[in-house]
């Protein structure tokens, strides 16, 4: 009886240490750095849309439709980026969240990378940030609902690229989100383009 007792005891002790032991900054499943976690994009998918419609679909590894156009044409394609709810969102670093400063390092940016596509049949181009030359733009009697429409377009034309179609043909490029000098997105599949005369 003895014996039994001085098990349970011994048993329950190491229990009580080792519970003692692990704090909620041992948990590997506990978002304790918020500041790390927010500073990467958390996407699923993306959409692509021209003139705010919707003509390319991909997420958690199926896609949907492709980018047509024909020789000399010009599209701007809007790319925005989708979580694990399919919810639409445009990723930010907190520096850009933050009143919408434009005054940070490169390596704290997020920026579209397009790639791996054939040069003979399409160009793209990504656009400007349109954030530097709206800087002074910027009024102290700006309303809250306003300035956030010129975030909201800021971001728009951030993760706004234009294909042109060169000649007829099909091709397809690899979309990325890059954060700095990684990429915190890339796409599965590659999007496919088609130019026809």
């Amino acid at each position: 009886m003895f014996t039994h007792f001085f098990r349970f005891t011994l048993l329950l002790f190491a229990f009580v240490v080792l519970f003692a032991a692990c704090g909620a900054d041992d948990n590997p499943v506990a978002d304790t750095d918020n500041a790390r976690a927010d500073a990467h994009a958390d996407a699923d998918g993306f959409i692509l849309k021209v003139d705010g419609n919707e003509i390319y679909r991909q997420f958690q590894g199926t896609h949907e439709g492709s980018i047509t156009l024909k020789v000399g044409e010009e599209l701007d394609v809007l790319a925005i980026f989708l979580d694990h709810d399919e919810e639409e969102f445009y990723p930010e670093s907190p520096e850009e969240e933050e009143e919408g400063d434009h005054d940070h390092d490169e390596e704290e940016v997020y920026a579209l990378a397009l790639s791996e596509f054939d040069s003979s049949i399409i160009e793209i181009h990504l656009h400007e940030s349109a954030g530097d030359d709206h800087e002074d733009d910027h009024e102290d009697d700006h309303e809250g609902d306003e300035h956030e429409d010129e975030h909201e377009d800021e971001l728009a034309e951030k993760f706004t690229f234009e294909v042109k179609g060169l000649k007829s043909g099909e091709t397809e490029f690899k979309l990325q989100l890059l954060h700095g000098d990684h990429a915190d997105f890339t796409a599965a599949l590659s999007i496919p383009v088609t130019v026809t005369p």
